[in-house]
């Protein structure tokens, strides 16, 4: 099976490996330290078969750790790749730089890396956050024009201390955050004759 991975990566060298449990999804959980959330939940979903592709999409800076960081990622990858799928990476990497011409590119940069019918899976920890919304679109795109899956969208998330760069122990936790995704995916399909009709409609989904 096709298999795509998008990652956003820091752009320093103090990424650490940490034991995070998982809220709402434990087939996603693993029970060994991990740099990246979307690893612990490739763990229990790699397949012999799977061709799987990794984008990895990093800011350029002086004296950055893009490179190290990516090869700490594809590692971490392997080292779960029990069963022998065939990975290969795709590193892009673009100015730290919020301006409309960079995130057209970025867009365009992350379309030209899409195939047909795979199940995408992706980590928005790290990096820049305005980025998570153009990478919700290409996963629309993907949806709608490539006929791909969602698989998991996750991140981790830990506490420092304040004024330290030490972790408050037991706030590591790995979000699965896919059901937020498939929201935007209800309203534009949602038909209803009035806005408390579909205020309504939605609300119902939540009811137990």
């Amino acid at each position: 099976m096709k298999k795509i991975i998008i990652a956003s990566l820091p752009s320093d060298d103090r990424l650490e490996k940490r034991l995070y449990p998982v809220d709402g999804n434990a087939t996603i959980q693993v029970d060994v330290p991990v740099y990246f959330a979307v690893n612990s939940a490739m763990a229990n979903n790699l397949q012999k078969d799977d061709d799987v592709k990794v984008i990895l999409v990093g800011t350029t800076r002086v004296d950055d750790c893009v490179q190290k960081n990516a090869q700490k990622f594809m590692d971490e990858l392997q080292e779960f790749n029990k069963v022998g799928a065939s990975i290969r990476p795709a590193v892009i990497t673009r100015p730290f730089d919020e301006s409309k011409t960079n995130f057209h590119e970025l867009y365009e940069a992350l379309l030209d890396q899409l195939e047909e019918d795979a199940e995408l899976y992706v980590d928005v920890t790290f990096g820049p956050k305005t980025p998570i919304l153009l990478i919700f679109s290409v996963l629309q795109f993907a949806e709608k024009f490539f006929h791909c899956s969602i698989g998991n969208i996750v991140y981790s998330k830990v506490i420092f201390k304040k004024g330290s760069s030490e972790v408050i122990p037991g706030s590591e936790m790995i979000y699965d955050i896919t059901p937020l995704y498939m929201l935007n995916s209800i309203t534009n399909t949602i038909e209803c004759s009035s806005s408390e009709k579909a205020v309504k409609a939605v609300k119902s989904l939540f009811e137990d």
